[in-house]
């Protein structure tokens, strides 16, 4: 399986939302990795694409650990009824706010972040039904296929499966 740090080809990747949080969390495995990766975007050395659905995911999981972190009880209702104090979801946001700013420092930088039309999402639907995927990694998978790109940054074993990618692992 190739490793995410000798990726050096003169094709986009497309980026997966782990490779975001790993950031963004500095996982202790994957941590150092992603941000070595993220960093080779950064200097224009590789020309990274995602989606809106990955940073739906990944503003989405931040905003829930941070929300995790204060209530006792952290269920999604806990937190949905948490959200509707402004305080708390200004609170809340605040890491949430740091991430996307750095993702729009990352778009100057020539991160690709194409629209996610219905005819993509209607592809993703056979996609699924063809290989067993969930349906927002076929979603990457379409748009993958969309923009001709055959390479992703994941550390999702089920891209495996697909016969015309190349699975890059951090």
């Amino acid at each position: 399986m190739p490793q995410l740090h000798e990726y050096d080809l003169d094709e986009p990747i497309f980026i997966d939302a782990n490779i975001f949080l790993f950031h963004a969390f500095d996982d202790p495995d994957h941590g150092d990795a992603a941000t070595d990766f993220l960093t080779t975007i950064e200097e224009g050395r590789v020309r990274g694409v995602t989606s809106p659905l990955v940073l739906d995911e990944v503003f989405f999981k931040i905003l829930v650990q941070e929300a995790a972190a204060e209530l006792a009880k952290p269920t999604i209702w806990n937190i949905r009824k948490a959200l509707e104090d402004p305080a708390f979801a200004q609170r809340v946001n605040v890491p949430v706010r740091k991430y996307k700013a750095y993702l729009e420092s990352l778009l100057l930088l020539g991160l690709d972040v194409p629209e996610m039309t219905a005819s993509i999402m209607f592809a993703a639907a056979d996609i699924v039904a063809d290989t067993g995927l969930l349906i927002t990694d076929a979603s990457h998978v379409a748009l993958m296929r969309h923009k001709g790109i055959t390479h992703i940054a994941s550390d999702d074993d089920d891209f495996v499966s697909i016969p015309d990618l190349t699975l890059w692992k951090p």
